[in-house]
């Protein structure tokens, strides 16, 4: 891996109307979902917090971005808590990579409704238990888990060709570990195994002393 790449920092959006409303996934388009408190979300700013541990220059930043309303909400609480007018100096990119996991026509659907919806599709995805069967199974007319992984493993490029060493990224709970498995080469099972993180959490990815990429929490 190119070694110009020093700290991953990892920060899932904060909560959403959909995080507290499932059924508003019903109603509004996906990307169009803010957050619960786009002004002042207190999760967000609490992250912003704990991202200004780090002592990253703004010159040496390049923050990344869901282009889903509730990441590009977040990501303004969170940088601007941390860097101030400063914020203007942080190189700032959106990527549609970074997109939350597309359910197709599945999308805001309870095990109930998609089971009435599209019964043979839904067996089908009954029939998938194990971890691996999961992971691979493609929801209609959306992605599977590993497609995400996909996209993700084709993003990690874009990460290298920047000049950049610190790179701040906004994304979702499905994105998140996808990016993980990517950036690990964790495997199938370590990806279902994995629970999403949490709304507005803090996670950096550097290398320790002995030059082997870890991850800490910042709580």
């Amino acid at each position: 891996m190119n070694t110009d790449v020093a700290t991953i920092v990892l920060v899932r959006h904060g909560r959403s109307t959909a995080n507290d409303d499932p059924t508003v996934y019903l109603r509004t388009r996906d990307h169009a979902i803010p957050l619960a408190r786009p002004a002042d979300d207190p999760d967000s700013l609490l992250a912003g917090d704990r991202l200004a541990t780090l002592h990253l220059a703004p010159a040496d930043t390049c923050s990344w971005r869901s282009p889903y309303l509730r990441c590009v909400q977040t990501e303004a609480l969170v940088m601007r808590r941390v860097f101030g007018s400063q914020f203007d100096d942080v190189r700032q990119r959106e990527s549609f990579m970074l997109r939350e996991q597309e359910f197709g026509d599945w999308d805001g659907l309870d095990e109930a409704q998609m089971a009435t919806l599209d019964p043979v599709k839904y067996a089908r995805r009954a029939r998938m238990s194990d971890h691996r069967g999961r992971f691979y199974f493609r929801y209609p007319s959306g992605e599977s888990r590993a497609d995400v992984v996909q996209r993700m493993a084709i993003f990690l490029g874009k990460l290298h060709r920047t000049r950049y060493h610190h790179h701040v990224l906004f994304l979702h709970g499905v994105t998140q570990r996808a990016f993980r498995m990517a950036w690990f080469n964790s495997s199938s099972d370590w990806f279902e195994s994995e629970p999403n993180p949490a709304n507005a959490s803090v996670l950096v990815i550097r290398r320790d002393a002995e030059n082997r990429w870890v991850e800490t929490s910042i709580v």
